[in-house]
């Protein structure tokens, strides 16, 4: 009995042995199959994946789509549920080269008007010439070409104007006559009107010459009368230097010194408004109150009626968190709170930082519709400008808004969207309407998908290049889809969401051809045992749960974990082409299962969910991804819990970092890029707003905010320092950095490697020259140094040597 029972215990040995083979070595090919679903290279390649409608004043609109040999054009008319081509292409080539023989064949349309009966199309020409086309007629004439707008011109409303920054102040130009004047001349360095500060994280790039901007954080008053803006006062922000010690020219180390606030800063970079009369000049200075700083998240939230006075939102980091709606008169500067809203925790006017704020200013009845999370979801409340008083709420329910996308004034109706109303997945988003005067919200959208409304791109602000709602706001353009089914744009009545027309069924033959496969959405238990939480999982092309063998697959936790966005993907664009994490189909291509995990702490859901993370309580996080991905093993056979590795970039480097260092019998192989490794080495104060999002007032004991000594840690910060944990690495860990990363800052990375050395352990450090936060996207170098670390250390495989991989044909500029 016992000579069998060994026998059988040796098979069973020998099985489980087999099953956790690898392969000894991937090869170059294994690697270019990997890098044809890479999602710079997948970026782009779907044809028509949203239709963007520029609408006419008549109620018509027209779209430019990706046709087989090149850009058409489509004109809609909602009213006869009618879709035609724009014109004839043939035909209208043919009158353009009649009109200038040098024009290109193809015509590419720059504006449409109508005139009268008929159509009249600006087409591009040729040099110095532009087209002008009656498309009633398909006759055309030659004209001087529109001068092209220069990146750093704010247009006014009315297209004939444009603000300038020119050595720290504004300055017009009349774009007619090209004449140019000085609209301010107190501007210095570090206190400018319109410069972007160096706390934007791009200090570096304007210091060398580059990422030239439209003046920053400024805008035109409709009428086009007055410019509003914020002005930052850097002059006494102590430097922070950054060193490329490989610089492209020379040999001589390049220092930048930033203006960068550092937790506990005595001289914090300081924040107020201005306002231009454009005709008259000069700037009116207008003080935020004291203890107060603006939301730059928010933005100019609307303008009043006469267009004199502009509606902004403040807020001040003290307990209880505080934000106002406030009231700017920019003729006389006077200040006017409208409403204010207090927590215990964070206030912010969207869930998701990234996004625009969920507010309307309605200035024709003197009201605002404000977002709120006082009940515990963040919902939508209708104010009285003139007297700040809550006329009613306008939703409530345990699910979230996500989106204001546009209010009929006339009927006194708003569109929104929100996620968990409806059946289903929570992070999915449906299109409502509902009424100013009451009333349950109406459902636009019925079907079971991610209806992006607004061109968001996976989540972040919408462009703004076109308004997805017609003129009359009868019709709304809406893009849906989900991760395994591509997006299909209709347009819908907004009376009852009815489809009125199909525009288009997006291609995705080019991303299917380079073997790109849907990943999975999947529904765990948090580690509490009863909060949901969702994933989205990238299995390898030869899953199959009833061949795979016991210990098959190991397994990779995509993480970013940030407090301001989600990271799972559920719409089909997003999961072929992510901004953060990237890799995940090119990982799943080499043999890994690649999961993906919005835990408690993450936006989109309710505000005690989201609250996990205020504090930088990061580590209950960690958990459900620990839990959700034993679940997942458990439920699909194959997957080796003893192999699970973790990886992330910038707060998800970070979040990797933590989670090999905190549960260091979980997680056996990490790389960590861009990580904000410790916290009172990075930015801080009331203008950025990062006191305010993730911890509140900073406290280094008995009050006191301010740092007392150079090498003082706030209380808060102490226990989200990884260089606490250092001591715990059993695992494979490799930090990445760039050292021009304004984002998240070289030093933090190298006091990270400090700490490890004094815990004498072994980690690897790869460090890239002239590299900014954009590494993780844009460079390829570090892309395969990551696959092979992987590869090497939880595959058990060697990777093929010196793989080259091509860089991206468009650098990603996203930020985070």
């Amino acid at each position: 009995m016992k000579r069998w029972a060994i026998c059988i215990a040796a098979i069973c040995a020998a099985m489980s042995a087999a099953g956790q083979a690898q392969p000894l070595a991937l090869s170059a090919a294994d690697y270019a199959r990997a890098e044809r679903v890479l999602d710079y290279n997948l970026k782009g390649r779907i044809k028509n994946a949203t239709v963007a409608p520029q609408w006419l004043a008549e109620g018509r609109f027209w779209y430019r789509r990706d046709g087989e040999r090149g850009a058409e054009y489509v004109l809609i008319d909602p009213a006869r549920a009618e879709r035609r081509p724009l014109f004839d292409s043939a035909r209208l080539s043919q009158a353009m080269r009649a009109a200038l023989p040098q024009a290109t064949a193809a015509p590419e349309l720059l504006a449409l008007q109508v005139d009268g009966e008929a159509l009249r199309a600006r087409l591009r020409g040729a040099g110095a010439r532009e087209l002008d086309c009656d498309l009633h007629t398909y006759r055309c004439q030659a004209v001087a070409a529109t001068a092209a707008a220069d990146p750093g011109w704010l247009l006014s409303p009315d297209g004939g104007r444009a603000a300038f920054v020119r050595e720290n102040n504004l300055w017009l130009r009349d774009l007619r006559s090209g004449t140019e004047r000085a609209l301010t001349s107190d501007g210095e360095d570090h206190y400018g009107y319109g410069v972007q500060p160096d706390f934007a994280m791009r200090g570096v790039q304007r210091r060398q010459g580059r990422g030239q901007t439209r003046p920053y954080a400024v805008s035109w008053s409709p009428d086009g009368r007055h410019l509003f803006g914020l002005r930052f006062d850097e002059r006494k922000v102590l430097p922070y230097p950054f060193v490329a010690l490989a610089p492209e020219h020379g040999f001589r180390p390049v220092a930048y010194e930033l203006r960068l606030t550092l937790p506990g800063d005595r001289e914090p970079a300081r924040d107020e408004w201005f306002a231009v009369d454009v005709e008259a000049g000069g700037a009116r200075r207008i003080a935020i109150p004291d203890g107060w700083n603006a939301m730059r998240e928010a933005g100019v939230l609307g303008w009043s009626r006469d267009n004199g006075r502009v509606y902004a939102a403040i807020a001040n980091d003290g307990r209880p968190t505080r934000a106002r709606m406030i009231e700017i008169g920019l003729r006389d500067g006077v200040v006017r709170e409208v409403l204010e809203e207090t927590s215990d925790t964070r206030v912010q006017v969207n869930d998701f930082l990234t996004r625009p704020a969920a507010v309307r200013v309605l200035a024709a009845s003197d009201e605002a519709v404000w977002y709120s999370e006082r009940d515990g979801w963040g919902h939508l409340y209708l104010y009285d400008l003139r007297d700040g008083r809550l006329i009613r709420r306008l939703t409530g329910g345990d699910w979230a808004v996500r989106e204001v996308i546009g209010v009929d004034e006339s009927r006194r109706r708003l569109y929104f969207t929100a996620g968990g109303r409806e059946p289903g997945d929570p992070y999915q988003r449906r299109l409502y309407r509902v009424s100013l005067d009451g009333g349950d919200p109406v459902l636009l959208t019925a079907e079971q998908a991610d209806h992006d409304i607004n061109d968001a791109g996976g989540g972040f602000a919408r462009s703004g290049a076109a308004d997805p709602l017609s003129p009359s706001r009868d019709y709304v353009v809406d893009s849906y889809s989900t991760l395994d089914q591509p997006p299909r744009s209709v347009l819908r009545s907004t009376q009852d969401g009815a489809v009125i027309a199909e525009l288009e069924r997006a291609d995705v033959s080019a991303v299917t051809a380079a073997g790109w496969l849907p990943p999975q959405r999947l529904k765990f238990t948090g580690a509490d045992g009863r909060t949901e939480v969702f994933a989205t999982v990238y299995f390898p092309p030869d899953y199959a749960p009833e061949r795979a063998k016991p210990g098959q697959y190991p397994i990779i936790d995509a993480i970013y974990g940030g407090p301001q966005v989600t990271n799972a993907p559920v719409a089909y664009v997003e999961a072929t082409a992510a901004i953060n994490p990237i890799s995940r189909s090119s990982l799943a291509r080499l043999g890994f299962v690649v999961i993906t995990i919005d835990g408690r702490g993450t936006p989109g859901r309710s505000r005690a969910f989201h609250d996990v993370s205020y504090g930088l309580n990061h580590d209950t996080q960690i958990d459900d991804h620990v839990a959700a991905i034993e679940q997942l093993a458990a439920r699909y056979p194959g997957l080796d819990l003893q192999r699970v590795g973790i990886y992330g970039h910038s707060f998800g480097g970070y979040s990797s970092t933590r989670a090999i260092l905190r549960r260091p019998e979980f997680y056996k192989v990490a790389v960590s890029s861009a990580g904000n490794q410790n916290f009172q080495g990075m930015y801080a104060g009331g203008v950025l707003g990062l006191d305010r999002l993730l911890t509140g007032p900073l406290d280094y004991g008995n009050g006191e905010r301010l740092r007392p000594t150079p090498d003082a840690v706030p209380a808060v910060y102490r226990a989200f320092d990884n260089a606490c944990l250092a001591d715990r690495l059993q695992g494979k860990l490799l930090l990445v950095y760039g050292d021009l990363d304004e984002n998240a800052y070289p030093a933090v990375t190298a006091q990270l490697t400090s700490a490890l050395i004094r815990a004498n352990k072994d980690f690897d450090l790869l460090y890239l020259p002239n590299q900014d936060h954009e590494l993780f996207r844009n460079d390829p170098y570090y892309t395969r140094r990551m696959w092979d670390y992987f590869v090497e250390h939880l595959m058990g495989a060697r990777p093929p040597a010196n793989y080259r991989l091509q860089p991206p044909k468009q650098l990603s500029t996203s930020g985070f």
